[in-house]
């Protein structure tokens, strides 16, 4: 490597330095600072060596592409602080295409007969998931998708007994290092993520609520869609409530709004209001018209959060939401731009017995 390629790593005191002297007329607000220099460090320390999966935690920045480009820090805290005395505008509405896919899909789910659960009768919902798994042993990178399956059977009275199962299939699709090389090291690639049969009357299966508890965007009963509103701009205002403040932004709002599509248990009135209380998030756009989800093509919305791009994907046709995948949108561990780190595809259907699947 050239000492082009070579950046020298900045210490703290020297960033300071270097912040007072560009800034040396612009009062910094300390606070800024704080958090630009805890987010750093803080990125920095993390390391893990440690199995795990995208569904369990996100991807962290690499410490030492961090390190790599810290010299640039000293530049992104200075356009911090400019961004205190200068306004740009707010973010971009969300495209006109991606308002025209969603009004489209809020269409076709009016319009859509959703089949009853009558008595005895189960919602079948089945998300076939390939998550991220990654390890790095004696400092060589590894990482993975690896194919999970879930279904559930919600039964027509939530008090009733729910059946969850969840397994491993062993299926994998090597994204850095291979097959051969894993096993050279006898680098173990299984999940925590737990396996096996679960029964418990409102799906409770693992003792986090109860079946008085309202619900939420991740637990959408009944009794919670119908709190909700029926006006788009206002189910929107709900949504942005929720959703939780954080260093995603707007992208939190799709995940939350994911979440309770991802359930397969919205109707299709509020499935209709929440597509078009979508049009209304900053951001969404048509990242692609023909998105393959283990067969299941639909289209692909989605927002960036600046490291990572959430996209939520519909059938066109029928205005069901049929599910999502994350994309690396700038260098993120060893992953280059436009790598999917998770992708899963979700089917729905009536059933007439737990356990059962639908034919065909």
């Amino acid at each position: 490597m050239s000492d082009d390629h070579i950046r020298r790593v900045w210490t703290e005191d020297e960033l300071d330095s270097a912040l007072d002297a560009l800034n040396a007329d612009v009062r910094a607000d300390e606070p800024v600072l704080a958090a630009a220099r805890a987010e750093l460090i803080s990125t920095i320390e993390q390391g893990e060596t440690d199995v795990t999966t995208t569904r369990e935690r996100a991807p962290r920045r690499s410490a030492r592409r961090w390190l790599a480009g810290a010299a640039a820090v000293g530049v992104l805290v200075a356009g911090a602080l400019l961004a205190q005395t200068v306004s740009f505008g707010g973010p971009a509405p969300a495209t006109a295409e991606a308002v025209q896919a969603l009004d489209r899909a809020a269409a076709q789910a009016i319009g859509a007969v959703d089949e009853p659960v009558g008595p005895g009768r189960y919602r079948y919902v089945a998300t076939h998931a390939w998550w991220m798994g990654s390890a790095s042993p004696e400092g060589k990178e590894f990482a993975w998708l690896a194919e999970h399956v879930q279904e559930t059977w919600t039964p027509q009275d939530p008090r009733d007994e729910w059946l969850l199962r969840q397994d491993q299939t062993g299926g994998r699709q090597w994204v850095i290092g291979t097959e051969e090389e894993a096993k050279a090291i006898g680098l173990r690639t299984g999940s925590r993520w737990p396996e096996g049969e679960w029964r418990a009357a409102c799906g409770d299966f693992f003792g986090e609520s109860n079946c008085e508890e309202p619900g939420s965007w991740q637990r959408p009963t009944a009794q919670w869609q119908a709190s909700l509103p029926t006006d788009p701009a206002a189910l929107y205002e709900r949504l942005r409530a929720d959703a939780p403040a954080n260093d995603r932004g707007d992208a939190a709002l799709l995940t939350y709004a994911a979440d309770a599509l991802r359930s397969g248990l919205i109707g299709k009135d509020l499935r209709a209001a929440l597509y078009q209380a979508l049009t209304r998030l900053p951001g969404l756009e048509v990242t692609e018209q023909q998105a393959n989800l283990s067969g299941r093509v639909g289209i692909a919305l989605g927002v960036d959060d600046g490291d990572r791009r959430h996209d939520i994907i519909i059938d066109p046709e029928t205005g069901l939401f049929i599910g999502e995948r994350q994309v690396v949108t700038a260098w993120f561990d060893e992953f280059d731009s436009g790598t999917v780190v998770s992708f899963t595809s979700v089917t729905t259907g009536v059933v007439d017995a737990i356990g059962v699947q639908p034919a065909g």
